[in-house]
């Protein structure tokens, strides 16, 4: 036995002994450590992230004021409904909760526990005990600059409270590291973390002159950080119908950094789609041929037996067969990743819909 070995069996003795879970192992005997992940919903979000969002961490996405962060989160977790109806999620909602809204974009409301509040030791607190305990598949916070730590909720308007929400995040974020954290050993109900965040704009000279609220310490935990724009709107005549929501991997801890994605969605039933869908037909479609998985011969596009003359007709084919949308969907993620999708990769947007033909 070498001396490396005597020390891993006599933490291990003294472990066991107190109660307490060993720090020291063996690479022979840890889990393939490569990170599980959870699907976006959307193809293209899924490829900018490295095979969607990471999970047994925190991820953060961040915007501006109506540009799709809170729809992105809600389209998380239908889609990881729609593959798993045992999947449950934990929603702070400390700006309230568009029940309607959730629906409309797929998400069963039933299936979820909400936390009804903003002051954020309350939050906090709560989101730290079902991720110590594995009692969820996913916990959201929309949004963290809604959250009001309770000394500033309990101080006049003319008090300071200035850095108090920052120490508290930072605190939170620290405390998740264990929280979050499953075996290296055994498998664990693994968990979708994600919060939401906005921009505001930061006083300084040089570099971005932006940041986001709960101080600096907290961007250190997330394993990733993705920053969501509206890139254009989508329009049926002149009236606005939807948003081209465009996203950039500003960290990864995963995956490169610094990738983007984008998708069409839609507010309104419009161009053939639903209220609250994505594009899934024209995004999987555009991959699909940016990656030469459906080979353009001219007027005529090709995959594996299946011909078509003209875009129109591979929407039109894409539209009336899932399965066809599923394995171009698989070939892009293999093309690209080299890796299957996650379990919920490809996923309508309601299960009740019908799938809809892209705009022109």
């Amino acid at each position: 036995m070498t001396e490396i070995d005597a020390i891993i069996d006599a933490a291990r003795k003294a472990a066991t002994k107190s109660g307490t879970e060993p720090v020291l192992y063996r690479g022979s005997e840890l889990l393939d450590r490569r990170f599980l992940r959870a699907t976006t919903g959307s193809l293209s979000f899924d490829l900018m992230l490295g095979g969607g969002w990471p999970l047994n961490g925190v991820n953060e996405i961040i915007g501006n004021e109506s540009s799709g962060k809170t729809s992105m989160a809600l389209k998380t977790v239908a889609a990881q409904q729609a593959a798993d109806p045992d999947y449950h999620t934990v929603w702070a909602a400390a700006e309230d909760f568009d029940f309607g809204w959730a629906a409309q974009l797929g998400v069963d409301a039933s299936r979820m526990t909400f936390i009804m509040s903003n002051i954020m030791e309350e939050v906090y607190e709560a989101c730290l005990e079902v991720m110590r305990k594995r009692a969820t598949d996913c916990v959201i916070i929309d949004s963290l600059p809604a959250l009001v730590p309770s000394w500033e909720d309990e101080k006049t308007m003319s008090e300071m409270t200035v850095g108090k929400g920052a120490l508290l995040t930072n605190k939170f974020m620290r405390k998740t590291y264990t929280a979050a954290a499953r075996s290296f050993i055994t498998y664990e109900r693994p968990l979708l973390c994600v919060v939401v965040n906005q921009w505001r704009d930061a006083i300084v000279q040089f570099g971005d002159p932006r940041t986001t609220p709960g101080g600096r310490g907290k961007n250190y935990t997330y394993l990733t950080r993705v920053e969501a724009t509206r890139d254009e709107w989508l329009k049926d005549k002149d009236t606005q119908v939807g948003q081209v929501i465009k996203c950039r991997a500003i960290k990864n801890k995963t995956a490169p950094p610094r990738r983007t994605g984008q998708v069409d969605f839609y507010f309104e039933d419009a161009n053939g789609h639903y209220a609250g869908d994505y594009d899934t037909i024209r995004e999987v479609y555009d991959l699909a041929l940016l990656h030469n998985i459906i080979e353009r011969h001219g007027a005529w596009f090709h995959f594996g037996t299946d011909k078509w003359n003209g875009k129109d007709a591979v929407w039109k084919a894409m539209g009336t067969d899932q399965s066809l949308v599923d394995a171009l969907d698989i070939r892009v993620r293999t093309e690209v990743l080299g890796q299957s999708p996650p379990s919920s990769s490809t996923t309508p947007s309601s299960p009740a819909r019908k799938r809809s033909i892209p705009r022109a």
